[in-house]
């Protein structure tokens, strides 16, 4: 089952004695969690129906007991395991005959980053419960979630900023909720978070750096363009982030150049493409002196450095440089 098919039968009030959430995105597996929780429990009775347990603290037979518990004034009971992946393989063996013949009014959630159960206890599991695994969103999908993010803390946020936490963050949710939470309280009473809220929260050494990188890229400046590498590997930035920026640049200038050919105003494009009005004047500058030819050949040099730093035994840096060689070459 999928996320979102999952989150339609819960909507539906379908609910599975049994469910094992496993994968990289945390946050999401929370956020289901937690929407389980809000569904099963009643909040003046979830003290005595809700129980919790960390794979490398308990042991099965204290879940598996707390499992049979029929519960209090309700007609369910939750019992959530995070980080069942840290249980022993011998203990997972113990729930095998739960599994088989779950208690109706319990709803176990099994969570974990990694699938902690082998075939066999997986054949069993599926039999009675559903197993959801939990993927970091598309690149193309992580705006939306920031403003979704952002939303929950009662915060509007500006595209510069939605853009900067992107390259800052990556894909990872957690992260991004984490930091959004900072920005939220260090903005206080102000409705929007802005470019700078951004900058003063989150960037660090490699935050400055990371956009010195992209505008010796725009710039054609290779000298500039491999300090600001250097400092960036230097400082623990992992490569395929660095090329991720690099691409986000590209691609920017491409773009811009597609929307002045169109007679679109240099206002709109800096809004559109979150360029900030104090840069914009040399953004527009990169993009008017960028040919769409340049794009197509930079696009196919980024798909081959993708490749390489996935695939390779090269040293990463080397990839790097040689790529930005190439870019400013362009």
């Amino acid at each position: 089952m999928k996320p979102l098919e999952l989150q339609k039968t819960i909507q539906k009030r379908n609910l599975s004695p049994l469910y094992f959430f496993y994968g990289e995105e945390i946050f999401l597996i929370n956020k289901m969690v937690d929407e389980i929780k809000g569904i099963v429990l009643d909040p003046k009775l979830a003290d005595f129906n809700l129980s919790v347990f960390y794979g490398k603290e308990s042991t099965s037979q204290d879940i598996i007991n707390s499992a049979k518990t029929f519960p209090l004034m309700s007609d369910h009971r939750l019992i959530v395991i995070k980080e069942a992946d840290r249980l022993k393989e011998s203990s997972l063996k113990e729930f095998s005959s739960y599994f088989a013949d779950p208690l109706i009014s319990t709803c176990m959630i099994i969570c974990a980053e990694k699938m902690a159960l082998n075939a066999n206890l997986l054949k069993v599991f599926r039999k009675k419960g559903e197993v959801v695994r939990f993927y970091h969103p598309f690149d193309r999908e992580i705006p939306a979630w920031i403003r979704r993010i952002a939303n929950g803390f009662s915060k509007e946020i500006s595209q510069e900023a939605v853009t900067q936490l992107s390259v800052e963050l990556g894909k990872d949710l957690q992260k991004i909720y984490n930091e959004l939470q900072k920005i939220a309280a260090y903005v206080g009473e102000r409705k929007v978070i802005e470019g700078n809220d951004v900058k003063e929260v989150v960037a660090d050494v490699k935050g400055s750096t990371v956009f010195n990188l992209m505008d010796c890229v725009g710039n054609r400046d290779v000298e500039g363009a491999l300090d600001a590498l250097k400092r960036l590997m230097e400082s623990g930035e992992q490569p395929l982030k660095i090329l991720r920026m690099i691409t986000l640049r590209i691609r920017q200038l491409a773009r811009g150049k597609e929307m002045l050919k169109e007679g679109i105003s240099q206002a709109e494009v800096g809004s559109s493409l979150g360029i900030r009005n104090f840069f914009l004047k040399g953004f527009l500058t990169q993009a008017h002196a960028f040919s769409l030819a340049q794009a197509e050949v930079c696009t196919n040099h980024l798909f081959y450095s993708d490749w390489k730093l996935k695939s390779s035994r090269v040293n990463k840096r080397l990839i790097l440089e040689k790529l930005i060689i190439e870019l400013c070459g362009c």
